[in-house]
Formats: C-alpha cells, structure tokens, sequence
C-alpha cells in the first residue's frame, strides 16, 4: 500500500473515531457524580388510565397550587385541590371527550374564577369546562376545531381583554379561537403549521405588545421550529422558520441567560436531545449546539433548583423512568454531566409549583402505565451550589 492510500486510511479512521465520538456524547450521558439530594421521596396518588399531561394551578383561588391530569384512555380529567402543605385531597374524576390530549388554564368568562380548556383528540373538538366558586366545574361547551387536536395555549390574541384560544392539529394546522367573553368562542382563523406541528408556546416574542405563538415540529426530516408573530388582532403574520434541533415535540419560554429578553427550549424525544433557542428581544433566535439528554426527553420545567439564582431545567425522560436536572451556568448552556432522578417507568410529563409554601420549587410527575401521580417535595437542606 503506498503512503498515500495509508494516510488517507488513517484520516478515514479518524474520521470514524470522530463520528462515534459525538454519536456518544449527544445519545445520553453517565453521571460521574451522584446527583445532589433536592427532592424527599415522592407522595403517590392514583389517576385515570395512561395519564398524558399534569398541569399545576390554583384552581380555586386560595393561593395553593392545584394539580390537573388529562387521561388519554380514561376520557377523564382528575383534579387533585392542593392543601398548601405540599400534599393533596382525594382526586376528583371529570368526565370529558375521547382521547384528552392536552390543556390549558385561564379565566374564559370573566368571573375571576380559573376555567379549562382540553383538547379531545378522539373527537376532533375542545371542551370549555368553567370553575365554579364551589371549586367544582362545569362543562359549558365543546368547540370542533378538526382532526386530531394535540396541543392548546391560551392568551389574548386580539386585544379584547378576552382570552383566546390556539390549537394545533396533529398533521398540518394551527387553528386559532377567538373568546366571545362569556366562556364561548369562535373559529377565527386557521393556518398551515406543519410538518407535524406539537406543543405550541406563547408570549410576546418581539416585544411589540402582541402575543406570538412558538411551534415545535415533530416530522422526520424537520430541523427547524416555527414562529407566528401577531397582529393585535387575532391574525398572524406568515410563519418564521427558526433553524435548529431535530424532530421536536415540546418547547417552553424562559429567559435563560438572565438579559430580560425571552429564549426558547425545545426537546426531541425521538433523538434524546435538546436544543435552546438565544431571543434577541425582536422576535429573531440564535441556536445554541443542542445538548444531550437521556432516552425520550420531553416536557420541561424551568426553576433554580440549585439555589444560586440561576435558572436550571428538569426533563421528564419518557423512556428513561427518570427526569433529568441540567443546571444552568447563566449564559444559556448548562453544566455537564447533568444529573438523573429514577421516578418510575414511563413518567409521560412534569410539571413544577411551590405545593408547600417554603419558597421552593416542587415537582409532579406523572407515570403512564401505572396509573400514579407522582409529587416530590424539595428538601430544605437541598445544597445551595453544586
């Protein structure tokens, strides 16, 4: 073999030893530490059949964060009132439409009291169920949007004082719905959202006194999420492609680097990674590398769970029976190695409040197969740095 097949031999080898390299270190990670001791063990409650999505709120308004679970199977949704001390009374079992996917909360009629909006997927609508001052609910109407709803927010789209409604459809649409005022709305507007719109985040992007919605996109070959910039009016410019991460399923707002402008997360379960979009304050993103995270990475909960003023993530690992804590350095990237929490197999989504009143943030997960709602507590002798 001459020099000159060798040398190009051994940039091939090396090539390879690359490749695998980086294979390796965006697949997942080993700890090389154990993680540090946040949470008491968990308080267990039982829910409807395969639990979809936990949702944390004061329902009633006494100041105490109520928890809310969507049933996929159990065409149910369980609300559990919060009794301030971290734990919570026996659930109560609302029936709904077939296959609730996802919710969102907001006061729809204008009474002060928290309503629900939950999106059917078996039966292509949305159910408005109205708080009660009794702390019950009532279900006021169902508004069809199409096939397949996936995913909703709630915000004032048009500048009314009335909240509204967005929704995307598992295949290709974003739907919006105007609120009347009285807890109905109308269908006002639908826009081409795909390939494969998911999970939907809303806030005001560019600053400019209107709400934006932020789309993750859960098809194959997609790598970029988009963003619709409002009007004030319920309409929607023509959609922004932010380029960056791979197949993604569900994004959240925060400001992670601490500069009062408005990032994004995104994750993709089917490629255990993670991916965070830097805001310039004018609706445009930088992408950042994306992170590794461990099997199945999917709803994210932002908070300082470390104590030094930082904003730091915890994932829910659908196919990893864990969450993980990334956290945060302040600029927008995060410290490595990130650390594992076991909470039981097929933990489908998490969600964060401070269920005891200690000024910490606490965590609710919920487990899928098993039917089991999940609340852990933080530990007031958690470490202050790690």
């Amino acid at each position: 073999m001459g020099k000159v097949a060798v040398a190009k031999l051994k940039r091939t080898k090396i090539k390879i030893l690359v490749s695998l390299l980086g294979t390796f270190l965006l697949s997942g990670c080993e700890e090389s530490r154990p993680p540090p001791d946040l949470f008491a063990l968990p308080i267990s409650y039982k829910v409807g059949e395969k639990p979809e999505v936990v949702l944390a709120q004061d329902m009633n308004n006494d100041e105490f964060p109520d928890l809310l679970v969507v049933n996929s199977a159990g065409h149910s949704l369980t609300f559990l009132e919060g009794i301030g001390d971290g734990t919570f009374k026996n659930p109560q079992t609302i029936e709904t439409g077939r296959e609730p996917f996802a919710l969102d909360v907001a006061d729809f009629n204008g009474d002060r009291i928290p309503d629900i909006a939950l999106c059917n997927y078996g039966d292509g609508n949305v159910s408005i169920i109205l708080g009660q001052k009794d702390g019950l609910f009532k279900l006021k109407t169902e508004v069809s949007v199409g096939r397949l709803p996936i995913a909703i927010a709630a915000a004032d789209f048009d500048n009314d004082e009335n909240i509204d409604l967005a929704v995307t459809l598992r295949f290709n649409k974003l739907v919006i719905l105007l609120g009347v005022g009285d807890g109905t709305f109308k269908v006002a507007e639908v826009y081409q959202a795909g390939p494969t719109p998911a999970y939907l985040s809303v806030d005001d992007y560019n600053r400019d006194g209107n709400q934006d919605i932020a789309i993750a996109l859960n098809a194959v070959k997609v790598r970029h999420i988009k963003m619709f910039l409002g009007n004030g009016d319920g309409t929607f410019m023509p959609p922004k492609k932010i380029t960056g991460g791979r197949q993604s399923s569900f994004i959240i707002h925060h400001d992670m680097n601490l500069d009062g402008k408005t990032d994004l997360i995104a994750s993709s379960p089917m490629q255990d990674s993670l991916s965070i979009y830097m805001g310039d304050g004018n609706g445009a993103f930088s992408k950042l590398d994306d992170f590794a995270g461990e099997k199945g990475p999917h709803n994210i909960v932002v908070g300082d769970f470390t104590g030094d003023k930082i904003p730091d993530i915890i994932v829910c690992n659908r196919r990893g029976a864990s969450i993980s804590l990334l956290p945060g350095k302040g600029d927008g990237t995060f410290v490595y190695p990130h650390f594992n929490y076991v909470v039981g197999s097929q933990p489908r989504s998490i969600t964060g409040a401070d269920f005891n009143h200690d000024g910490m943030m606490d965590i609710a997960v919920v487990l899928y197969q098993k039917q089991i709602l999940e609340v852990f507590i933080r530990k007031m002798n958690a470490p202050q740095r790690l």
